[in-house]
Parts: structure tokens; C-alpha cells; sequence
């Protein structure tokens, strides 16, 4: 017989509520979808029985309310018997177990591959993990047998992202949230109040999207220029309702210059050179009209012309903005300034200059305690069906193999089998009993009200939107022979899903399918590819044969690394900037000398890394702070900074530095301000 269950002192009302909604959901299955009164409810269930009638009204709604939010929910029904219109209450199992998404074994494969690939890199590991743990019935063995592909994600930036659990806790509760925040357009940092609709990673980047109600609009919040600790505005359990129209996905793969209402339409010309990429990388956010000499005409809407202006600069000789007038008018301004910029004396540096760094440090390895956990309720299911699986009747089982099967820490695990020996389904029927021998063991035995809970619960919508969202990192073109897999699989979850997602990805460029499926195969076969590839702000388009080895996704961005045979070593090449990719039918022998760790590790590293030379760049006061934000600069008096910039090519240091338009000047060495001069000239030369 086990011991008598034995409540701690203090213990808190969070942890009433779940031992009082697990015994719930314990009576209601027992009871194998037959309605259970009212009062049956009130008597049996943890907790209820020592409160007012008032109280047991508001929380039993207030029960039956979450665990809706979780994906629970519990059916009502009038009791014909009673001449009072009472209700009567079930739980089917339908409305409980996992079955609605009802995965294969080659979708369930293809998950745990992501979850290989993806966990301990990754804020939202334990409900990965947890979610796939329930998806596989409990079979921990099927995610430890996958095998990682070739494939190596880097979903998330150096900087630490201490406001996302508790923002991703109030975005899932619909709790209104209160928070410092850096305002870098302005320079000014300000308390802001939100409501949190959803939260996007974009090139390594969170962001939360929600209405401020300062500003009484929807608006878009880097997470990295929080400035405090994230606090819950009210008490209440929820404070709002996201709007019906609202869709996260419409934020997804927008261009800078659309993150708003467009109020007018650019046309800009884009040279047979460049008329491809912008085809295959652009045209989802504007319309392609082909000339007769190659070249394209690409209409695109905007709302800010700023980034818009960026953006047609930054591609030099190759793109010419045609309309609308005012805008023409406003590049030509633009190149006017910069051209009378770089004829100007270059600034006096300080006799003592100030470094600045950037605010946040950096780091190597997701912090475990900036990780996203499932809510408590979800884990102590997982948990729950996890022990009675192993459990006939009794069962030693190892510690860190628990552990180790639930993602979660010994400081969980403890508090969590301690409130588990709590929950009974009415009198005195426990689930289980579990105590701990030593760090090393647990002993588990089976209670009369464990089987209810042997089988995984349905998932909770964060679960779900975890899921979706490490498919989308780890892309549909996972490289492997699941890729199939992985499209039906997020198929099935969206289904079961219900409603929106409040996660999601974005990649700076999107991918041209066909190059990345290609890619992917000759990873897969070890076969060779025989690529067309543009080195970016450059004239030069080289054919290239290589021997493909691993896909990395890092900043945004799909990278593939290579045994390039025609230059003889290793090399990295973009999928945006690869025109073309021919799949050759001839195979080839993996090469010793191809070190992949690395880059599994860190990602791509930027072009500075590689760089033979650097140039000195000043930057105006208005954008400085966002120089600042990135990277070390030497601040000027003026609010300007000049900072270090590494290049290979001067030509694409020009076109980098156009981006800024007349904010950025190359100081020296001397080529890299004769490049950009060149470059201004010919542009001046071509809206005049």
C-alpha cells in the first residue's frame, strides 16, 4: 500500500490549481466519457469540496477555461433528471487523447529528425521534445534513434533573449504585458504596454508582434531592445482577445518596405544581369515585367521608401528607379549629397576616442534559463503518461534516463513527481506513487487511477506551434528522404492544430525551390552538381563543380558547403545567389580533409571572418546607433562613429555602403573611397 499523500506546507495556489485540474481530468476519463453531475464533481475532486458554492462556480469555470486554452476540452450537457436545469460534464476520449493527429512512422521519423538537428540550440527545446515524446505514444527510443541529417540549423542569434518565456507565457495565456523598451528610430527608451499576439524569429532575430497601447496600433518589437524585465499589466486570469482578422503569417517574408499599409507602388529597372535573382528571390512581393533585352521591370508597393531606396542602391549599376517622380527626384538628391560627401575633408578623430560596444553580450550556447517550457499542466501529463507506461505495477527506473527522455532539469523533475503523488480522480484514488532512491533511481508504483493518464494528451497549442515552427527551420526540403514527410506532418498538426499559430519564421530571402531540392539530393546521393553562382556586388558569374557536403541555415539565410573542384578547397556558397544547380549523374567519395563541425556549430561565419582587408567607415548620427547595436564603433562628438568594415571586393563595398545612401562614407583606404566615387558618378550620370 503506498503512503498517504502528504501536502507541503505553503504550497502554492498555482500548484492547487494543477493538482485540483489534473484531478479533474482524472475523474472525467475514468469515467470513460460518461457525464458526471455536478455535484459528483464538486464532492470528488481535489480541492473543491472545502470551498463556498460561490467559489466552486468561479473556479470550476475558471478550470474548465484553461484547460479549453490547452486544447482540453470538457463537454456540457442538461441533466434530464434534475428539475433544477443542472449540467452534466464529460470528457471524451477524443476530447483528451492524441489520436486527431494520428502521424505515420515516416512523419514521426522525419520530426525527430528535426528535433536532432534543432535541440539544445533552440529556446523552445522542452516542447519539442515533449511534443514529439507524446507523438511517438511515449517511445523515447524513436526520437533517440533518429539520425541527424546533413543538415545544420543556427536558429537563433548570439544575443540572449531574456524576455521571450515570459512574453511567450502571456501570448499563450492572453495576458497584457508591460516592458521598457529602446525606441532606436527616436533614441529614447520608454515603458510600453501590449498586447502580445504572437512572436516571429526572423534571420536569427525574435520579434514580438501585438497592439501598444501608446501608440494605439499594432506594432513590431525587437525583443534584444527590451530594456527590462517583462512584467504582467493586470492580475487577471486573461486580459484580451487577439483580433479575428488577426494572422501571423502575413508577416512572414514581408520586405522592409512593406511593413505597413503600401501607400504608392515603385517601378524600378533591373538589369539582365540581376533580372533573375530579383525573379526568383522578389517577385512575391511585386510584379515582373521581362523587356525584350533581358532586362525586367519590377513594380513593388511600398509604405516607408526609406528601406526601398536601400534596397534599389544597394544594386548599384544593376537597377534604376523609374517611378514614381518624387521618389526619382529623391535618389538623385540622395547620390548629390553623397558625391559632395566624399569630395569633403574626412572627420578629426577625438585625441581620446570613445569605443563603444555593443549593449548586449554575446554568447556561444542557449542559456537553459532562457528557454521557452511547455505550462506546468502539459508537463506533468507528459510526465504522468511517461511513468505509467513503464509501470505494470511497479518500476525502478534511472533518473538522468528520464531526464534525459523529458528534456527536463532534477529541480523539475523532483517538483513534478512530488505534485503527481498529490492528484487522485475523487476520495482517495491516486495516480501514482513515486519516490525518489538516492539521485539515481525512482521508484514508481502504479495507482488505481493511473491508467486514465497512460495514454499521451492531445497537444497544447504551443506544442503544436513548436512543432510547425522547427519544420519551418529546418525546412520542407529537409535532406534526407523525408522531406515528403515533413509537409504531410505539418499538414496533420495544422489540422489538429485549430486557429492560427502564434510562432513563426521568416528567412531574409526565400530559397528557390528547385535549387535547394537539387542541393539536398546531392547531399543525399553524393553527387556531384555543376552550379552557376554570382558572387554578390560583383560582375562576375562563375561555373562552378562541386562535391556538396552540408546544408546550413544561419542568419536567415540556406548556405550550402562544399569540395569545390574548381578551385580546389572548401567552399561556401549561398542558395540566393546561386543561379542555377544541374544534378550530375557522377558520384563521389566523401574527402577527409572537408572539417563540417564548425560550421554545425557556429553557422556561416560572416564575410569579416574571411576578409583580406577592411575599410574605415563614417556614419552619420542617424544611423550610428543601428552601426552600434551590431558592432564595436568609435563615437564622434557629433553623434557619428566610424567603424571597421571587412570586404573582398571594393565593387561590393560600394554597393553595401549605397544601402546607407549619403549616411555612410568609406574613409580610407584610398581604392575603397575611389570604388564608391566610381560607382556615384555612374549612378548621377544615369538620373540626371
Amino acid at each position: 500500500m503506498s503512503p498517504k499523500k502528504v501536502r507541503e506546507q505553503g504550497q502554492s495556489k498555482d500548484t492547487d490549481k494543477l493538482i485540483r485540474r489534473l484531478s479533474l481530468v482524472a475523474l472525467l476519463l475514468s469515467r470513460r466519457g460518461q457525464p458526471v453531475a455536478v455535484a459528483e464533481i464538486r464532492s470528488r475532486v481535489e480541492g473543491y469540496p472545502t470551498m463556498t458554492e460561490e467559489a466552486f462556480k468561479r473556479r470550476f469555470f475558471e478550470d474548465r477555461d484553461e484547460l479549453k486554452r490547452l486544447g482540453i476540452e470538457i463537454r456540457s450537457s442538461e441533466d434530464p433528471l434534475s428539475d433544477t436545469s443542472s449540467e452534466l460534464y464529460s470528457l471524451p476520449a477524443d476530447a483528451y487523447y492524441l489520436e486527431p493527429v494520428a502521424l505515420d512512422g515516416d512523419e514521426v521519423a522525419a520530426l525527430a529528425a528535426c528535433l536532432a538537428v534543432l535541440e539544445d540550440r533552440f529556446a523552445y527545446s522542452q516542447p519539442l521534445r515533449l511534443a514529439l515524446l507524446s507523438l511517438a505514444q511515449g517511445r523515447p527510443e524513436l526520437l533517440a534513434e533518429a539520425e541527424a541529417p546533413p543538415l545544420a540549423v543556427v536558429p537563433e542569434s548570439q544575443e540572449p533573449t531574456a524576455a521571450l518565456p515570459k512574453l511567450q507565457a502571456a501570448v499563450g495565456e492572453r495576458k497584457t504585458v508591460e516592458f521598457e523598451y529602446y525606441a532606436i528610430t527616436r533614441d529614447e527608451t520608454i515603458k510600453r504596454v501590449v498586447d502580445p499576439y504572437g512572436l516571429q524569429l526572423v534571420a536569427g532575430e525574435w520579434y514580438l508582434i501585438g497592439w501598444c497601447h501608446l501608440r494605439e496600433d499594432l506594432r513590431t518589437f525587437r525583443l534584444s531592445r527590451v530594456r527590462s524585465g517583462v512584467k504582467y499589466h493586470t492580475r487577471r486570469p486573461h486580459d484580451f482577445a487577439p483580433p479575428d482578422d488577426f494572422d501571423l503569417d502575413t508577416y512572414r517574408d514581408r520586405p522592409a518596405w512593406q511593413l505597413a499599409a503600401p501607400r504608392a507602388t515603385a517601378r524600378v529597372r533591373i538589369s539582365p544581369a540581376m533580372a533573375w535573382w530579383v525573379e526568383a528571390h522578389w517577385a512575391h512581393c511585386g510584379a515582373v515585367q521581362r523587356l525584350d533585352d533581358g532586362a525586367i521591370v519590377y513594380e513593388t508597393p511600398y509604405a516607408d521608401p526609406r528601406p526601398l531606396l536601400g534596397w534599389v542602391l544597394g544594386l548599384a549599376d544593376e537597377a534604376e528607379l523609374l517611378e514614381p517622380p518624387d521618389l526619382r527626384e529623391r535618389v538623385r538628391e540622395q547620390l548629390d549629397s553623397l558625391a559632395a560627401l566624399l569630395d569633403a575633408p574626412a572627420p578629426e578623430r577625438p585625441a581620446r576616442p570613445t569605443t563603444a560596444v555593443p549593449a548586449r553580450p554575446r554568447r556561444r550556447k542557449a542559456d537553459p534559463d532562457l528557454r521557452v517550457e511547455v505550462d506546468r499542466f502539459t508537463r506533468l501529463t507528459a510526465l504522468a503518461s511517461y511513468l505509467m507506461q513503464r509501470c505494470d505495477d511497479e518500476a525502478v527506473l534511472d533518473v538522468a534516463e528520464v531526464r534525459a527522455d523529458l528534456g527536463v532539469t532534477a529541480k523539475q523533475l523532483r517538483e513534478d513527481v512530488g505534485l503527481l503523488n498529490l492528484v487522485n480522480f475523487g476520495g482517495d484514488g491516486l495516480l501514482l506513487w513515486a519516490e525518489f532512491a538516492g539521485r539515481t533511481k525512482l521508484s514508481v508504483s502504479c495507482e488505481s487511477a493511473g491508467p486514465t493518464l497512460a495514454r499521451p494528451a492531445r497537444l497544447s497549442p504551443l506544442q503544436a506551434d513548436t512543432l510547425l515552427l522547427a519544420i519551418e527551420l529546418v525546412g520542407h526540403h529537409l535532406p534526407t528522404t523525408t522531406g515528403a514527410a515533413l509537409d504531410s506532418a505539418a499538414g496533420k498538426i495544422r489540422a489538429a492544430r485549430g486557429g492560427a499559430p502564434a510562432l513563426a519564421g521568416s528567412d531574409l530571402l526565400l530559397p528557390a525551390d528547385a535549387i535547394l531540392r537539387d542541393v539536398n539530393r546531392a547531399i543525399v546521393e553524393r553527387r556531384l552538381l555543376a552550379i552557376q553562382y554570382w558572387t554578390e556586388g560583383t560582375d562576375r558569374m562563375t561555373d562552378r563543380l562541386v562535391e556538396p557536403y552540408l546544408l546550413v541555415h544561419s542568419r536567415g539565410e540556406w548556405y550550402y558547403v562544399c569540395w569545390c573542384r574548381t578551385a580546389g578547397g572548401t567552399r561556401v556558397f549561398r542558395v540566393a545567389t546561386t543561379k542555377s544547380a544541374e544534378l550530375l549523374d557522377e558520384t563521389f567519395e566523401p574527402r577527409e580533409v572537408v572539417e563540417l563541425d564548425l560550421y554545425r556549430r557556429e553557422g556561416i561565419p560572416a564575410s569579416g571572418a574571411y576578409a583580406p582587408q577592411a575599410a574605415t567607415v563614417w556614419y552619420s548620427p542617424v544611423v550610428a546607433r543601428w552601426i552600434a547595436e551590431r558592432q564595436p564603433v568609435e563615437l564622434l562628438p557629433d553623434g557619428s562613429c566610424l567603424a571597421s568594415q571587412p570586404y573582398v571586393d571594393v565593387r561590393w563595398l560600394a554597393a553595401h555602403l549605397l544601402r546607407f545612401a549619403d549616411q555612410a562614407r568609406p574613409i580610407e583606404p584610398t581604392e575603397a573611397v575611389d570604388g564608391v566615387r566610381d560607382v556615384v558618378r555612374r549612378l548621377r550620370e544615369a538620373y540626371a
